[in-house]
């Protein structure tokens, strides 16, 4: 018979290994998000400052200011602070991941600790007196 809670597929480890594999693909993919926006960032400034250059009008208050620049700051400004809010998730979803990755350690060395289970043929109804 097989006895699943004595080798690494029982039901608790297999769901905290999904549980530790999620966890792992959020924090690949805030870190992915991350790097794209701060690319759109650094896109966005590049336009500002080309669009700039081209009106020769650099200050924002100035009533001829391009719309176009307003528009790309104001995404920029945007992008900004939806950075600023991922990398918390992200500080988030690594401690997450690091008390899912020590619970399954702990639960790894609780199943290699335990005794090997018993074979059938040797149960102590099947053993004969060696006295």
């Amino acid at each position: 018979m097989r006895d699943g809670k004595m080798r690494g597929d029982s039901p608790l480890f297999r769901r905290k290994q999904f549980e530790a594999s999620e966890k792992e693909r959020r924090v690949a993919l805030f870190g992915t998000m991350i790097r794209d926006f701060d690319n759109m960032i650094a896109n966005l400034e590049g336009q500002i400052a080309a669009e700039e250059a081209r009106t020769r009008i650099k200050d924002t208050a100035h009533p001829a200011y391009s719309t176009f620049a307003k528009a790309a700051a104001r995404r920029r400004q945007n992008l900004l602070v939806s950075v600023a809010h991922i990398k918390s998730m992200l500080g988030e979803a690594k401690l997450e991941l690091n008390e899912v990755m020590g619970q399954l350690r702990d639960l790894e060395s609780i199943q290699n600790n335990q005794a090997p289970p018993v074979p059938a043929s040797s149960t102590p109804e099947t053993i004969s007196p060696a006295r």
